[in-house]
């Protein structure tokens, strides 16, 4: 019993002294700047001939770009996303964040301009904007394989992770999804605005 108690002291202590905040690295954008926490960015693939940047499109039956997609066209940046850590630092630490566009009035059935995870698609659970029926989790962003490169992962709060990557609709549509063996890897390209503050 006493083993216990001095175990779960142990435990508290180093959540206490050592909170995720603190210890984790920043990320860097694809020129390895720290980037800013709520800054502006474009997702970038780290590999050539897959496809080009991130973006909001109208996938299956859609009315609007509720969707979250890369780009078919190499040379496309993809859309602009606003990226922010949910600890109050000027940069943002590997971790959890938020991802969102810039809102536009996209009609009543949109509810959020920010990524959640939708299950029973017919691609399985995919990422998506302005559902209301989502899965309770987040994103985390971590560091992937070369240098300045990252992933994301979608974590439940029942507790599972899983990595976010690209899977294709009947429509030949490249979604974002979640649970994938591969991940998608990426670079962040700040937009020139966010690169001067």
């Amino acid at each position: 019993m006493a083993s216990a108690t001095l175990f779960a002291i142990f435990l508290l202590s180093a959540i206490t002294f050592y909170p995720p905040s603190t210890t984790a690295q920043p990320v860097t954008d694809g020129e390895g700047n720290i980037v800013r926490n709520g800054g502006r960015f474009h997702i970038r693939p780290i590999y050539f001939g897959g496809g080009g940047g991130i973006e909001r499109a109208r996938t299956g039956d859609e009315g609007s770009p509720l969707s979250v997609v890369q780009s078919p066209f190499e040379t496309d940046p993809g859309q602009p996303w606003i990226i922010r850590s949910l600890f109050k630092s000027q940069f943002i630490p590997e971790g959890r964040v938020s991802i969102s566009y810039e809102y536009v009035e996209l009609g009543d059935s949109v509810e959020s301009n920010e990524w959640v995870a939708v299950k029973g698609q017919p691609e399985g659970t995919v990422v998506k904007v302005g559902y209301s029926n989502s899965v309770s989790g987040f994103f985390t962003i971590h560091r992937a394989s070369f240098a300045n490169s990252y992933k994301f992962q979608f974590c439940s709060t029942a507790g599972s992770c899983g990595n976010v990557g690209i899977v294709r609709d009947e429509a030949g549509n490249r979604i974002l999804a979640i649970d994938q063996d591969t991940p998608f890897q990426f670079y962040l390209e700040q937009l020139p605005s966010e690169v001067s503050k």
